[in-house]
């Protein structure tokens, strides 16, 4: 019985999850006596350190200024001392906090002697002070020795710190060459499992993918034919069956869009043009003298047969730019007669609509490779727009320039702009934004769904900004041809 690709994959990924678990483990473990370590010594041993030679320091500085202050007797000198002593009897109770047993007991010795050192300066001061005479070298020679004493006491903390911060490193070194032997064996072992799973697997689905990447490369210039064969393993049997299943389908759909196509070029345009070309002789008076109230009712069925064509038409060419269909004379041409063609062709309009219609075109604009009458198509589309809903005296702009090596194309409306949320939603199939009231214009929806197709199949990009009551502004950039 052979194993299915999943069974394989499990049995593969659990063998390597066991190891992986078992080298995380035991550097979880390791990890922890290092940071433990490492703990120690920062927080422990060096601050003792640091806190012995700040004690020593301070005692120096002390006894200078309580020397000072019996030779001078001046007063300043003694508070200096004083100021001293708080902070020395504040670091000894933090080096008190953090030593161990043995070094508490040196700190508690330190703290007898300091203390007896303190009362024998305060006797001294004050015989000082009262002004009497005072063997001053039995004081000196006294207090001498508690200073002797206590920095005694302060230098073996220290060598007793440095030897149990040198006992703690070694610790570490041998921790990290253990944990160091362990991880490469255990590592060496993870990889050369894995190495041996992935040939085995490799050699099981390389040949079958090869297959399925061929056929659908195959699928996707077009060619359906369901010929694809593969035996093992079964979930690539499987999707081999389902891949010719697919084929099949495919290849009926392409068949039912290609008659869809010619269905609706011949049931719905051909009766559309001959109601337009009929009403347009009835309006010519072919058919006898019309009333006014027959004309303005057959002006309003020509104007609504152009529509339906226009939707007709918008939607066989959205359908086959959807489905790939569409196809593309690519020539590099120059992009300004097609802006000035554009503008012509919508002239009737504007002027009816009573707008001014203006170009700001850089001379002379990049050549880009473009099939002129799809550019053509998107140009009328963002113009018709913009007129569409400008207001009666209102104005568009169209404007080009290269930027930044691509050539940038913009029509700019007075019209009542857009909401920012539907700025996105507007290039999709049958989205007109979120116009209301007044600014409400009959459309399909499908104009700027079909100019972002033809922009994108051209390898550029299009989009809009807008505000509310301050017009649109739409773009759309093409790479210049080399």
């Amino acid at each position: 019985m052979r194993l299915s690709l999943f069974s394989r994959l499990t049995l593969g990924y659990l063998t390597i999850f066991v190891l992986v678990t078992a080298v995380s483990a035991y550097a979880i473990h390791q990890l922890r006596r290092f940071d433990t370590l490492t703990r120690s010594i920062l927080s422990i041993d060096n601050r003792l350190l640091d806190l012995q030679k700040v004690l020593a320091d301070k005692l120096d500085t002390q006894s200078r200024f309580e020397q000072n202050f019996v030779l001078t007797k001046k007063e300043a000198e003694f508070e200096q001392f004083l100021r001293l002593k708080e902070d020395f009897e504040a670091q000894l109770n933090q080096a008190n906090a953090l030593a161990d047993a043995a070094a508490q007991n040196l700190l508690s010795q330190i703290q007898r002697d300091y203390q007896s050192y303190q009362e024998l300066v305060a006797e001294e001061v004050q015989l000082i002070r009262a002004k009497k005479v005072y063997t001053q070298t039995e004081y000196k020679q006294a207090k001498d020795q508690f200073i002797d004493t206590i920095q005694a006491s302060l230098n073996e903390i220290k060598a007793n710190q440095q030897q149990a911060t040198y006992a703690k490193l070694n610790q570490l070194a041998q921790t990290v060459d253990q944990a160091l032997q362990v991880s490469i064996m255990i590592t060496s072992a993870c990889l050369l499992a894995i190495v041996l799973l992935s040939l085995l697997i490799t050699r099981s689905i390389t040949r079958p993918v090869a297959l399925l990447k061929s056929k659908t490369r195959e699928i996707a210039e077009g060619r359906f034919d369901a010929g694809l064969r593969i035996s093992s393993p079964p979930e690539l049997a499987e999707l081999a069956a389902a891949f010719n299943r697919m084929c099949e389908r495919l290849g009926e759909i392409e068949r039912m869009k290609a008659d869809f196509f010619s269905s609706m070029s011949h049931e719905l345009r051909t009766p559309l043009t001959s109601i337009k070309e009929g009403t347009g002789l009835l309006l010519d008076g072919v058919g006898g003298q019309t009333t006014d109230k027959q004309r303005k009712l057959l002006t309003i069925l020509a104007e609504e047969s152009n529509r339906l064509i226009g939707v007709v038409n918008s939607l066989l060419d959205l359908s086959k730019l959807e489905a790939g269909m569409l196809n593309y004379a690519f020539e590099t041409v120059n992009l300004d007669p097609l802006i000035r063609r554009a503008v012509a062709e919508i002239a009737p309009l504007v002027e009816a609509k009573q707008i001014t219609v203006e170009t700001a075109i850089d001379a002379p604009l990049p050549p880009a490779r473009l099939d002129p009458e799809r550019m053509l198509q998107v140009l009328r589309n963002l113009l018709g727009n913009a007129v569409k809903f400008t207001p009666k005296g209102g104005q568009v702009t169209v404007a080009a320039s290269p930027v930044d090596g691509k050539l940038q194309v913009s029509v700019q409306d007075s019209g009542p702009g857009i909401p920012a949320e539907s700025l996105a939603a507007i290039f999709e199939k049958f989205h007109q934004g979120n116009h209301k009231g007044a600014h409400t214009r009959p459309g399909t929806g499908l104009g700027l769904a079909i100019a972002k197709n033809i922009i994108t199949s051209h390898g550029g990009e299009i989009w809009a900004e807008s505000e509310l009551g301050q017009g649109s502004k739409f773009f759309f950039v093409l790479p210049c041809s080399a």
